[in-house]
């Protein structure tokens, strides 16, 4: 990153921090001595969190007879993991309010997201069984599907007119975004997206996928099956247009399917099953029509 950018970054006044109850959520998903109450009441101190996760557990894919109505019956339902996924993807939606007259759809961008967290997600259970990817929990994969991209928020929100015209030379070029910004701004979105991991204490694996997420070859060795996962994540998404992270970056190499265990011959089938379970948390993507709409 260039330095002179790095240090506009350490001048905003007002960077967003993240909502209490999601550190507090975080240390009592890692606490195996946690119990249901606990977690409740740490979901409670939050209202637009708790109606959230209530309103997914009566969705279709949780559906029941007789409705859920209490926060406690909801987390049994859905389960710790996808309860805390639904309270980050709210507190991070809401975080960043959409720009004014941004060149970026920001509904679009949030899909975009939430589909490579799928994406990611399923990659996985295609990868090749090995000690190496085999610690990969649910909400990890879907965190870092979700976070990668998140450096392009902070760009639009501070960097805006610069931002612009990074898109817009993205576009007219055809050239990935990363690149563009770095001609334009000194430091890409990924470089960005890890400074805000950093700022809001996101743990190092995840931060590693934000910054690496486009060279996964870079990232650190015992990071880089995850930072793979979520590279072949968001060329899925990005090729099959679903939602739009405001370019389109493709593959780093033509290995890169083979280098996490998975035959990109079975990127028909993966894609597949990725729009089954999209529908499935179809829930999630109306979250970001309703949570993001367009500046």
């Amino acid at each position: 990153m260039d330095t002179a950018f790095h240090g506009r970054l350490e001048r905003i006044k007002k960077l967003p921090t993240l909502p209490l109850v999601i550190r507090k959520l975080d240390q009592a998903v890692q606490d195996p001595d946690s119990d249901i109450t606990q977690i409740t009441g740490i979901i409670e101190d939050d209202p637009a969190i708790m109606a959230r996760i209530l309103k997914v557990a009566n969705s279709v894919f949780y559906t029941t007879e007789k409705g859920i109505s209490d926060l406690r019956t909801a987390v049994v339902v859905m389960g710790l993991r996808a309860v805390h996924n639904i309270a980050l993807s709210t507190a991070v939606f809401s975080t960043f309010p959409p720009s004014q007259g941004t060149k970026m759809d920001r509904t679009a961008f949030w899909k975009h997201s939430i589909y490579t967290a799928i994406a990611t997600e399923v990659l996985s259970t295609y990868a090749a069984a090995s000690m190496e990817n085999s610690g990969h929990h649910r909400d990890e994969l879907h965190l870092a599907g979700l976070m990668h991209d998140i450096g392009k928020i902070v760009l639009e929100q501070f960097f805006h007119h610069e931002f612009s015209q990074a898109l817009e030379l993205c576009r007219n070029q055809e050239i990935p975004l990363h690149l563009a910004e770095k001609r334009i701004l000194g430091a890409d979105h990924a470089q960005v997206g890890a400074w805000l991991g950093e700022k809001w204490n996101l743990s190092p694996d995840i931060i590693e996928v934000i910054r690496w997420h486009h060279q996964p070859e870079d990232a650190e060795k015992p990071d880089r099956h995850l930072v793979g996962l979520c590279h072949v994540a968001n060329h899925l998404v990005n090729m099959e247009g679903l939602g739009n992270g405001g370019d389109s970056a493709s593959l780093s190499s033509h290995a890169a399917f083979s280098d996490i265990g998975v035959s990109a011959e079975a990127a028909p089938d993966i894609v597949e099953e990725i729009r089954r379970k999209a529908d499935n948390s179809r829930v999630l993507l109306d979250m970001a029509e309703q949570e993001a709409p367009r500046g």
